[in-house]
């Protein structure tokens, strides 16, 4: 959404009329605001989007948890049936600690993997934010340079006026 309306700030960029004797263009002020309020408007939809995501990996990494601890529990409620007998209960106990080790890894991969996963996603959003703020910003640069040049520009005709004006009134007298 973001992307769709700053290509249409580009187009009302390149579809606006040239100013005469500059490389300026004149654009509609109601246009040019009118887009930059739906940028705004549609910025926080990207953080929610950001932040669901977030979310998501506290779950996954929750998820990994539980699925740890339920291995765990399976490996113990194994072993604790195995120990009647000393060679089955042995093997119990290494079983359970191959599990019980497996299950870390597996925990630890996930939330890895999870953490990896969203901070990519992070990533992504915080570049769109600061390729949308580029964005404004540069524009927002050319619609002051394009202005502090018209005001000067207005100034020196001004200044002008003055001085033919002071030329006609020394004639006269």
């Amino acid at each position: 959404m973001i992307y769709s309306l700053l290509d249409e700030l580009d187009d009302i960029l390149e579809e606006s009329k040239a100013v005469p004797f500059s490389n300026k263009v004149s654009v509609s002020k109601e246009q040019i605001s009118d887009l930059l309020e739906e940028i705004r408007l549609n910025l926080p939809s990207v953080i929610k989007q950001s932040q669901r995501i977030a979310d998501n990996v506290e779950k996954i990494v929750g998820e990994a948890k539980q699925k740890g601890e339920d291995i765990i529990k399976e490996a113990e409620e194994t072993a604790e049936r195995m120990a009647s007998e000393h060679e089955i209960t042995k093997r119990a106990k290494e079983q359970a600690e191959t599990i019980l080790e497996d299950a870390k890894a597996t925990a630890r991969e996930l939330r890895i993997g999870a953490i990896e996963y969203a901070d990519g996603i992070l990533a992504d959003a915080e570049q769109t934010l600061r390729d949308s703020l580029e964005v404004y910003v540069k524009q927002a640069g050319g619609v002051e340079d394009f202005l502090a040049r018209e005001c000067d520009i207005l100034y020196e005709n001004r200044k002008e006026l003055r001085n033919t004006n002071k030329g006609d009134v020394s004639e006269d007298e």
